[in-house]
Formats: structure tokens, sequence, C-alpha cells
């Protein structure tokens, strides 16, 4: 039986990856989008505002759903995760109950089994996607929970009544919520350089004193897929992690 995540295709690939862009000496003029107008608030203050746990959330493990919408192919899986903040460790089932699929990522690079099929794969989190789940099992999980706003990108602030919203050099922008300083979206170009052209964040609830989101949406670059985690139950620093993909020696890796 093959997992059906596993496919031969290779149309995207979707990291949550922050690079940080220096901007020219020329900044552009930026359309407002509809319900925003420019903003006299400082940016510093703002990102004060946004929740940043960096130096006390330092790993994570937990449980969720995901769904996949993409062209000709729809499909949900359960996932149980695990991660700090150089590795991550997702185990896939599937909507039968089968479990075979594993993906252990670093900052270069992910490991997936198969372990339905006895094939296993290490493939550079820039250059190709093999899998339905790659947009998420290709994210560092603190890095998805946690988004950091890199201040030295923003070129101008807007606002509407209930948002701001910092615009990039490069027609980026992150949007934040004036009641509590969450991040509620993430955008990109097309051009800018990074793989994921949209991300959603939802229903932020407040664990062990934590304000996370328990809902993300990650739209692929060209914005026609995309995958959203519903996170079930979420554990922040947990005492033990075991972020080690066993693969069987008779199992080789492919290197692609």
């Amino acid at each position: 039986m093959k997992f059906n995540f596993i496919c031969s295709r290779i149309p995207f690939l979707i990291i949550l990856s922050l690079v940080l862009i220096s901007c020219s000496s020329s900044i552009p003029v930026l359309e407002a989008p509809n319900n925003f107008n420019p903003s006299d608030s400082d940016p510093d203050e703002i990102i004060s505002t946004i929740p940043d746990y960096s130096d006390t959330f330092y790993s994570t493990k937990g449980r969720g759903r995901a769904f996949v919408s993409e062209p000709g192919n729809s499909d949900r899986f359960s996932i149980e995760f695990e991660g700090d903040t150089v590795l991550s460790l997702m185990t896939i089932t599937n909507r039968i109950g089968i479990e075979g699929g594993y993906f252990l990522v670093d900052r270069d690079s992910i490991l997936i089994y198969n372990k339905v099929d006895k094939i296993a794969q290490k493939i550079s989190i820039y250059d190709s996607r093999l899998t339905s789940l790659n947009e998420l099992a290709s994210i560092n999980l603190m890095d998805l929970l946690n988004y950091k706003v890199i201040p030295e990108r923003i070129v101008s602030v807007l606002e509407s009544d209930d948002q701001y919203l910092f615009q990039f050099s490069n027609d980026g922008s992150i949007r934040v919520s004036k009641e509590n300083g969450v991040v509620l979206a993430v955008e990109e170009p097309l051009y800018s350089g990074l793989p994921y052209s949209k991300i959603i964040y939802e229903d932020h609830a407040e664990i062990d004193g934590y304000i996370l989101p328990r809902k993300i949406t990650i739209f692929s670059n060209d914005g026609d897929s995309k995958v959203l985690l519903q996170i079930r139950s979420l554990a922040i620093n947990p005492d033990k992690l075991s972020l080690v993909l066993d693969i069987p020696d008779d199992v080789y890796i492919e290197r692609l």
C-alpha cells in the first residue's frame, strides 16, 4: 500500500524561513490596502507589543490535524510533532489510520521516511517538493508558532480600526492585532525569493502563559495550494524530546 502523500512531481516548496532583506537607498511608495491608512505610530513601539518568547520558549510537542488543498487533490492527516529551535520531527497518520510518514527537518534539509513503502529521501528545503505536506514539514515548529518580526525590513506602517500593517520594501507585509499584538498574517510576493506567499494565524489561545495560534494556514508560493494545521494539544518546553528518525539499515537514503 502506498502512502498518497508521497508524490513524484516537484511543483513547489514552502518553508517558514525569515530572510533579512536590506533596503535600497530608494524606498518605493507602496499602495495602501483597503481599510488601511498611513499611521504615525512608532514601529518599535508596535513590535514591543508582539509576543516574543525567544528567551523562554525553546521546545514543543503536540498533536494536530493537517488539511491539504492543492490542484487535483485534497486530503487530511493526523500529525504528532515535536521540535526545538534546530530540529522538527513529524509523524503522519493518514485518514484510514495507517502511520507511515516521518519528516525530520533541520535548517537546511528534510529527511522523509515512508515506512509503508520503505523509501527514504533527503532533500534541500529550498529545492524540491515531494509530498503534499512538504509546506508544513519544511518549517521549523518554533519559527512557525512564534513568528518574529524583523524591524529592518519595515519601510512603512499602516493601520485600520483593529490592525497594524507593516509594509516591506519588496511589497511583502505583516498584519498585527491592535488588541493583543499577535501576528495575524504574513505575506510575501512571488519575486521575493521566499517560497511561501502567505501564512495566516488564527484562534490564538493562552497555553501555560504563552499566547499562541491554534490554527495556521500556509499558502504555496503561487497561491494555488495550502495546508491548514489545526493544533489539538501543545506542550511548552516538554521534559523529553526524541528528535531522531530511526531508519532501518537496509533502507537506502536517496539524496535529491
